[in-house]
């Protein structure tokens, strides 16, 4: 007669746990959300392309799906094409040059760069070898791309057509003194001559861009539908928001300072706020992504202090007894009665604010409960045979405690360390959101909260995401504790 294999009782543990469906998929969601959060740099850079510290400032609280190239992270779309459209004088060639600061030594820079380059490379500097930036600096220059800098000169051009020119609803007639924009601009809003521009350096570069009239119109409406959308504009200025340097960096290969056809990568890639962005124009996804890490780490890091301070402190108290565990726990219950999270804002006001002093604030005054489930299990166990046979053999009393007592004290306390997380995470989105937690820059999801907040009613996106990541992992953090739990103490599930 076959007979099933025993299993130990965290083989059992283990296969409870498993069968409970819920501490499954808070685990999943868990893990999911601290993988977002450590490769958050990664998913930033090559699946995002923003940067955290980003700013698009003329897309401040762009909703959900807008799209903008990438300053931090330029990418290009290949299409060779569109080099004629950035080649404005046709002669094949973007050309740049780096102009000096008057009454530079500029054989003295060119020796010292040489010199530089024949260290490290035994050749020339170009930018294959000496990055571009390095070269600027040395020369304390300035670089000029006419044709670039011009394009970028027109940007201005682009900004502010919908603030402008947009007056009337779809194709209706214009109507003087009345304005009721749409969000989009006819042929019949549309500027025809430059004393419709306001600014008389941009009313120049339009009419030499050939930017004004039907054309221009025709120039900026990629889908031709008539309207000038700001999906339109966009995708129109591409070209006006090409980073010469980094043009230059990546590209010039033979170092002379030229774009020529082959050279050319194609336009700057748009890239999607898939969150939207916040009042500074800044990705709200590659925040979130960055809140992750921060909440998810003070939680865990804060837990972590707890745990070592009141595992410690309870175990020693329940294990020595007398007047030390009576001392002891009148301090633990002098500290109860005092106002937590006051306790903690001192604590930031007195050692600063920074990330590492909030984790330490809230680890160094959430270990009290801890303290109390620990004595109370070590309590119970000190005087069972296992214990007083370890005695018998000579055992000292702190080997005794930590090897023997503190084990069997793991699954309450492992429990309840669990079901700590969740509380900290709160606790540091409170602070947050008063203003006493992560400091800008940074972010974590009580900031991100704190700051969608006072927007809410007109722009929802902006507290709902964060809220909503915030939430999913507290309840999930919330399920992975009650599943311990009965994992753990079989006898709480019946």
């Amino acid at each position: 007669m076959n007979r099933a294999p025993s299993r130990t009782p965290l083989g059992q543990a283990l296969l409870r746990l498993r069968k409970n469906r819920m501490a499954v998929a808070g685990m999943c969601v868990v893990t999911t959300m601290m993988t977002l959060g450590l490769l958050a740099p990664v998913l930033a850079t090559g699946v995002l392309h923003f940067s955290p510290e980003e700013q698009h400032t003329s897309f401040a609280f762009a909703p959900p799906g807008t799209a903008d190239v990438s300053f931090d992270h330029p990418t290009y779309d290949g299409d060779k094409t569109a080099f004629s459209s950035v080649d404005l004088d046709g002669d094949g060639r973007i050309r740049c040059s780096i102009e000096p600061v008057p009454g530079l030594d500029t054989d003295a820079a060119a020796a010292g760069l040489l010199a530089r380059a024949l260290g490290q490379r035994g050749a020339w500097p170009g930018p294959s070898q000496v990055p571009l930036r390095d070269t600027l600096a040395l020369w304390a220059g300035t670089l000029r791309c006419p044709e670039i800098d011009d394009l970028h000169e027109a940007e201005r051009f682009y900004a502010f057509l919908l603030q402008r020119y947009d007056v009337a609803t779809d194709r209706q007639a214009i109507r003087p003194g009345l304005k009721r924009p749409d969000g989009k601009i006819s042929l019949g809003e549309f500027p025809e001559r430059a004393d419709q521009v306001p600014d008389a350096g941009t009313a120049r570069l339009a009419v030499r861009l050939g930017l004004l009239g039907q054309a221009g119109f025709a120039r900026i409406d990629l889908d031709g539908d008539g309207l000038v959308s700001r999906a339109d504009i966009i995708e129109a200025t591409r070209r006006t928001r090409i980073d010469k340097e980094d043009l230059l960096r990546r590209f010039d290969r033979d170092g002379d300072l030229t774009i020529d056809s082959m050279e050319f990568p194609g336009l700057p890639e748009l890239w999607r706020f898939w969150l939207g962005t916040d009042q500074k124009g800044r990705d709200l996804c590659v925040r979130l992504l960055y809140g992750a890490r921060v909440s998810l780490a003070i939680g865990i890091l804060a837990t972590l202090v707890s745990f070592l301070i009141g595992v410690s402190y309870g175990a020693i108290a329940g294990y020595v007894g007398g007047r030390i565990d009576s001392l002891l726990m009148r301090t633990v219950d002098v500290l109860y009665g005092l106002p937590f999270m006051f306790i903690v804002i001192l604590l930031l006001v007195v050692a600063g604010r920074s990330t590492w002093n909030l984790f330490l604030a809230l680890g160094a005054v959430s270990w009290l409960s801890m303290a109390r489930i620990v004595r109370g299990q070590v309590l119970a166990l000190r005087r069972r045979e296992f214990v007083e046979a370890a005695i018998a053999t000579g055992m000292s009393e702190m080997r005794i405690l930590f090897r023997h007592v503190l084990p069997n004290t793991m699954g309450p306390v492992i429990v309840y360390a669990t079901l700590s997380v969740p509380a900290v995470i709160l606790e540091e989105a409170f602070l947050s959101f008063l203003g006493l937690g992560v400091q800008p820059p940074g972010a974590s999801w009580g900031t991100l909260i704190a700051e969608g907040s006072r927007m809410m009613a007109d722009r929802p996106w902006l507290v709902l995401y964060p809220a909503l990541a915030l939430g999913v992992t507290l309840f999930s953090l919330n399920f992975i504790g009650d599943g311990l739990r009965d994992a753990l103490d079989p006898r709480s599930s019946r």
